[in-house]
């Protein structure tokens, strides 16, 4: 049969259309010519004889070709045109899904850029103005840098403009919208809608960043105010404890349990709200000496540690065991509160 497969290609490949009406054609021929190679087979002719005979029959591939495409033509032309209004209502469907996406995008960024504008003037700047005020962010810092100083004035300005008449800037754009949608009848009416909210988005974006980069920068160049006052709280704690230490060793040679005990409670609690405070742990670093506050606090830890095992001889009323605690706390805290007061210095 491979001549029947062969003519069957000659007359179906270059029919127009789609694939499945070429399949349905060759299908169709094919049976016809088995059925007559069947019947000229019953007739006595051998398969090759009838093969050849049935394919004589039908005629030149060509001919056949034309036939078929007379035949099948107004079929191909219905095909043809479903097939155009498929793609045509595919390609519509595609342009709306993408368009819808394209507007629903922008205006997510626009309402993200509004919130983290209201959060910022809302809940940050009025924080960050107090901070300034009493001191521990150094507004003088900030106004003398030549190339940062107009980053306070930036948010105090954002912060007023948002908050004189906040509605307006709802309803406004909302009549700027319904204006839009009511006088403009362009065919790039799409466009332009979408070209106005990618404006507005980018707009809101810089100034959204501009107000987070102010706070950030802002606060990066006015915190060192911070050391300053973290130096103080670092000295009063120190005071504390050297009050506490030196109240308990005049308790221990008068042998005064009960007073030693308190002390070593008021030193603890000192300690460890010192070691708590980042920037006071900070100041305690001797000035000639490289170090970090974790270093800073360990040392802490381990000076409260010996302080800790005082408390126990206290409990234990073992007079050698407080007395070489003591020794041990010394050796650890000491270096802490001298550098602190040579930082102080």
């Amino acid at each position: 049969m491979d001549k029947l497969e062969q003519y069957l290609d000659q007359v179906c490949r270059r029919i127009g259309g789609p694939r499945a009406l070429r399949l349905h054609i060759r299908q169709e021929l094919g049976e016809h010519l088995r059925d007559a190679v069947a019947q000229h087979r019953v007739a006595g002719l051998a398969e090759e004889a009838a093969l050849a005979k049935a394919l004589e029959e039908f005629g030149n591939p060509a001919e056949v070709r034309s036939e078929l495409e007379a035949t099948h033509g107004q079929r191909l032309l219905a095909v043809v045109i479903d097939k155009a209004i498929e793609w045509k209502e595919m390609t519509m469907k595609s342009k709306w899904l993408w368009l819808t996406w394209a507007h629903l995008a922008l205006l997510s960024v626009i309402a993200l850029a509004v919130l983290w504008i209201l959060f910022i003037t809302i809940f940050i700047v009025p924080r960050f103005q107090r901070l300034m005020q009493v001191g521990i962010i150094d507004d003088p810092a900030l106004v003398d840098a030549s190339a940062e100083g107009w980053m306070p004035a930036f948010l105090n300005r954002l912060t007023a403009i948002v908050g004189n008449a906040p509605i307006w800037y709802v309803i406004i754009p909302t009549l700027l919208w319904a204006l839009f949608e009511w006088r403009v009848r362009s065919e790039n009416k799409t466009f332009m809608r979408l070209s106005a909210l990618g404006t507005v988005a980018v707009g809101l974006m810089v100034v959204a960043l501009l107000a987070a980069g102010a706070l950030v920068i802002s606060f990066c160049l006015g915190v060192p105010a911070v050391g300053r006052l973290a130096r103080p709280y670092a000295m009063d704690k120190i005071a504390q404890i050297d009050t506490s230490i030196g109240a308990l060793e005049q308790a221990l040679a008068k042998e005064d349990w009960e007073a030693m005990q308190n002390q070593e409670d008021r030193a603890l609690q000192a300690l460890d709200e010192l070691a708590k405070a980042a920037p006071a742990v900070h100041a305690l670093a001797p000035p000639d000496v490289p170090t970090t506050v974790q270093a800073l606090r360990n040392q802490l830890n381990l000076a409260t540690d010996r302080l800790r095992g005082a408390g126990e001889g206290i409990r234990e009323k073992d007079l050698e065991k407080v007395a070489t605690a003591l020794g041990e706390f010394r050796a650890c805290y000491g270096p802490l509160r001298e550098g602190a007061k040579k930082t102080q210095q």
